[in-house]
């Protein structure tokens, strides 16, 4: 399985620290992750990064460039603002089998019907930004809402990851 990772506006999580590292049948031989700072040509990180997102069609500029750097993946991965990218990314051409946005709540601002793609947008509930429940209204959007989850659930180890592994898993088919 070629897995494309984006990591969040902190470079989050490390190559260890990622979800594709607990799932069944995942070989991180095949996996490329990229930042988000990468995909804008930037040396900065957090919220300066967030903005240039933000306010300079940031989201698109980087979702362009990664259309031209990623030639195919089985499944795509993006944490937060890189999931976002990764969204738009597939929107602009970039081919991929299955996509999974993880936090991604700029997601919010778009519409899941127009998703061709399978995806999985996995929020915390916690999450004061996550889109409301009735936005996966796609036919290829399924959305999760892991319980007691906070934002950035997916950098740290706990309850909310091991709630979250078996959906994702299911989704890629792997149990």
């Amino acid at each position: 399985m070629r897995l494309l990772i984006v990591t969040d506006i902190h470079g989050r999580p490390s190559a260890d620290h990622c979800l594709s590292r607990r799932l069944p049948g995942v070989q991180q031989s095949l996996a490329r992750t990229v930042s988000v700072s990468e995909l804008l040509g930037v040396d900065y990180r957090g919220e300066r990064l967030h903005r240039e997102l933000v306010e300079n069609e940031g989201f698109i500029r980087a979702s362009e460039r990664l259309v031209g750097l990623a030639a195919f993946a089985d499944v795509a991965l993006g944490y937060s603002a890189g999931g976002t990218v990764l969204w738009h990314s597939v929107l602009h051409g970039l081919t991929v089998d299955r996509l999974i946005c993880i936090s991604s709540t700029r997601l919010r601002e778009v519409n899941s019907s127009m998703m061709p793609k399978p995806t999985l947008a996995v929020f915390g509930e916690n999450d004061p930004n996550r889109p409301p429940d009735c936005w996966a209204r796609g036919e290829a959007v399924q959305s999760y809402t892991v319980p007691a989850a906070a934002h950035d659930f997916y950098a740290f180890e706990g309850q909310a990851l091991k709630l979250c592994l078996p959906r994702i898993a299911g989704f890629l088919d792997l149990e």
